[in-house]
C-alpha cells in the first residue's frame, strides 16, 4: 500500500525542466542588441518623446528654471513623484513625495510630512 502511495505521489509531482539552450538567437534580436551596444558606445541615450506641458508645469513647481534636457534625464523620478503625489492627495495622506536636485542636475525623491 505504501509503495502505491509513493508511486502515485511521484506521478502527480510536476518537475520543471528548463528549455535547452542552443547558443543561437534570432537575427532580429541580434540586430537590436548590436544597435543598443552602438548607442551605449556612442554615449547616446534612448530617444524620448517631448516633455508634455503637464509634466513641465509639475516640475516647475519645484524647480522654476529647469531645462527640458534635465527633465528628460530625470523623467523616471519625475513621473514617479507625480504618480505618488496623486495617490497621496487622493488618500488625504499626511505625507507628500517631494523632489530635490543636486549640483549635477540629478533629481532624488524624498518624503515630507504635511504640516
Amino acid at each position: 500500500m505504501e509503495e502505491w502511495r509513493q508511486m502515485r505521489h511521484e506521478m502527480n509531482r510536476r518537475v520543471y525542466e528548463a528549455p535547452k539552450f542552443t547558443g543561437h538567437m534570432s537575427r532580429e534580436a541580434a540586430q537590436l542588441l548590436r544597435e543598443a551596444k552602438d548607442r551605449i558606445r556612442d554615449g547616446k541615450t534612448a530617444d524620448y518623446s517631448p516633455v508634455t506641458p503637464k509634466v513641465m508645469r509639475f516640475v516647475q513647481q519645484f524647480f522654476p528654471e529647469i531645462s527640458e534636457s534635465t527633465v528628460q534625464r530625470n523623467r523616471l523620478e519625475i513621473m514617479n513623484c507625480m504618480r505618488d503625489r496623486e495617490k497621496e492627495t487622493a488618500a488625504n495622506s499626511q505625507f507628500r513625495t517631494c523632489m530635490a536636485m543636486d549640483n549635477n542636475g540629478m533629481i532624488t525623491l524624498f518624503m515630507r510630512k504635511v504640516i
